[in-house]
């Protein structure tokens, strides 16, 4: 637990240095909300992990096309999620 701590505590230092520096939609800063995400659900922490998945697949939709392979990636890693949360029937 405590190395997932000091990986969220960097990703969180990262994702501060993208926002400073890039927009706010920009495919960087999306991917630093995917990686997070990803520790958030090897925490344990599902509900944190889905909002994460959604504001990086909202960022993904606004700068890249929605038939982009990330985009479904995105939607892939959010079923995923749902799935681990016992929600079957919307993963």
């Amino acid at each position: 637990q405590g190395h997932l701590d000091s990986a969220m505590e960097l990703h969180e230092k990262s994702l501060d240095i993208k926002l400073k520096a890039l927009s706010p939609d920009h495919p960087d800063v999306g991917t630093s909300y995917y990686n997070m995400a990803l520790v958030r659900e090897q925490q344990g922490h599902l509900d944190s992990a889905m909002e994460l998945h959604e504001k990086s697949l909202d960022i993904k939709l606004k700068a890249l096309s929605p038939d982009h392979p990330d985009v479904g990636t995105s939607y892939y890693n959010m079923a995923l999620v749902r799935e681990q949360q016992g929600h079957l029937d919307s993963a």
